[in-house]
């Protein structure tokens, strides 16, 4: 890993820095690893997703950034904007830790926009003299592209109720009020989400209670972090990421996962009652901290990103070369039949350049690829009646080695992907594969291949399985097995801007 000490973890970006992160930039920017159309790092470290929303005719997305080395140091916001979803530019810091109550880093939070105007909750990472933690949920304003504003006084004080891990604001309008809902972790050390509510979102915020989740009466693990609330339909969406959860059978074995539950929320009682247990909502290797976009110009849905990451994990490839972290591929969520499905935002398709291999039926039609794997690709298997299927993905050759394996047997409508064969290996405490039973048989799967990253959504988004992938220069070859498969792989176009921006004008 690029070295990074202690004092410097606690730099704070200026602008006279530009020139030599520019330089690092350009280093970076020379990586095999460096992604086609997902948001990555300008430098340093991303991890969540933060502020995202919709305002004057641009999706405005903030991420959790460190900007000198790919280490968890103090943390800043960077902005990115988008027309839809799809090509992302790269517009600057949006939010440095200048303030008092965020002397220790500028944590995750969330937005809503009102006219032309975001207005954002964030959790200011505050250490007093004696370096006790003491979080306070802040507000800061932008206005236009570039105007960044800071309120005087925080929102939210600590709760003395709870311990000091209280953080990760996300404020939503719900009829004629606001309301935050609050990650925390109770003095029983239990995690669960607690609620404020006021009529302005600039002042006079109220603390209600904790959200009361039926079935969950002794909280989740013991820290939740970023929760959100959805409507979707005529349902209630609850998503959060809990720390602590155990292991059971095939779900929940990454060390941290994120989840979600169907119901109803009632803030009359602060109770949500849901329809199902808690499921999660990526069933892969790597994937956290999800946000949903307020002011969705979609009606039909809402629209998600996550960090391609999970806390604690180690990305020896690109930490090595001084950066660290992606964004999913932003997700429509809908629910169909009781159960949420996530899929590629609509337009995805942009990104398709030239067919490079086409088989109908299991007839070969046309092949440019001749077994070589392409870095950035997108690939659509459609077969209800294949007995079974083996996708190897960055294979060292035809024989034994398996690359990224994706597999799956009709008689046991088991689906699974390992990526024990890869030479670079991750974080294997938590496992080398990942399996789903499929109810309903596999029908479709959708492959987005990235570089460094493979996002496979199941059967129209029934499921999704992310996982980091840092195949060699030997392992360049895909195998393909199954009867009867229809398979075409399409190379891609580029969609995210790189370009080393640092600072607005107006900054």
């Amino acid at each position: 890993m690029a070295t990074v000490n202690e004092l410097d973890k606690k730099r704070m970006l200026m602008k006279r820095d530009t020139d030599e992160l520019v330089r690092v930039h350009e280093k970076i920017a020379e990586s095999s690893w460096r992604a086609t159309y997902h948001v990555q790092p300008v430098t340093g470290l991303m991890n969540d997703p933060n502020g995202f929303t919709y305002c004057n005719k641009k999706w405005h997305l903030f991420y959790q950034w460190f900007p000198f080395g790919p280490v968890h140091g103090l943390k800043h916001w960077y902005h990115v904007t988008s027309p839809d979803l799809i090509h992302w530019e790269n517009r600057g810091v949006a939010l440095l830790p200048t303030g008092k109550y965020e002397n220790s880093g500028c944590y995750s939070g969330s937005a809503i926009s009102e006219g032309d105007t975001i207005y954002f909750a964030y959790t200011g990472n505050y250490r007093d003299e004696n370096r006790v933690r003491r979080p306070h949920q802040l507000l800061a304003t932008l206005e236009g592209d570039e105007q960044y504003t800071k309120a005087m006084r925080p929102l939210i004080t600590p709760n003395e109720n709870y311990t000091e891990h209280q953080r990760d604001p996300k404020i939503v309008r719900i009829d004629d009020m606001y309301y935050i809902f609050l990650g925390a972790q109770n003095k029983q050390e239990q995690g669960v989400i607690l609620v404020y509510r006021s009529d302005s979102i600039l002042t006079d915020w109220e603390f209600l209670g904790e959200l009361k989740v039926k079935g969950y009466e002794n909280g989740f693990g013991y820290m939740v972090e970023c929760p959100d609330v959805q409507k979707i339909g005529l349902h209630d969406v609850l998503i959060f990421s809990p720390q602590g959860i155990e292991p059971s059978k095939d779900e929940f074995r990454n060390k941290f996962n994120s989840v979600y539950l169907i119901g109803d929320l009632d803030l009359e009682t602060l109770t949500f009652t849901p329809d199902g247990p808690m499921q999660e909502l990526d069933r892969g290797f790597d994937f956290y901290a999800p946000q949903c976009a307020s002011q969705n110009i979609y009606s039909d849905c809402s629209i998600m990103s996550a960090w391609f990451g999970v806390p604690d994990y180690t990305y020896p490839p690109t930490d090595e070369e001084g950066w660290s972290g992606l964004q999913t591929f932003a997700r429509e969520l809908t629910i169909r039949k009781g159960k949420l499905y996530q899929t590629p935002v609509r337009g995805f398709e942009a990104l398709k350049k030239d067919e490079l291999f086409c088989a109908k039926n299991g007839e070969i039609i046309s092949d440019r690829l001749h077994g070589q794997m392409p870095n950035s690709a997108i690939i659509r298997i459609e077969n209800p009646d294949a007995e079974s299927l083996d996708l190897n993905l960055f294979s060292r050759n035809y024989v034994i080695a398996r690359g990224f394996a994706i597999s799956y047997e009709k008689y046991t409508k088991r689906l699974r992907i390992d990526r024990s064969d890869l030479t670079n290996q991750l974080n294997v405490e938590y496992g080398t594969d990942r399996q789903i039973i499929l109810e309903n048989g596999l029908t479709s799967m959708d492959i987005f291949v990235d570089h460094s990253t493979v996002e496979i959504f199941v059967n129209e988004g029934e499921y999704v399985l992310s996982a980091r992938i840092f195949p060699t220069k030997e392992e360049h070859m895909i195998r393909m097995g199954g009867k009867n498969l229809n398979l075409s792989i399409w190379s891609t176009e580029p969609s995210v801007d790189d370009a080393p921006v640092f600072f607005t004008e107006n900054q």
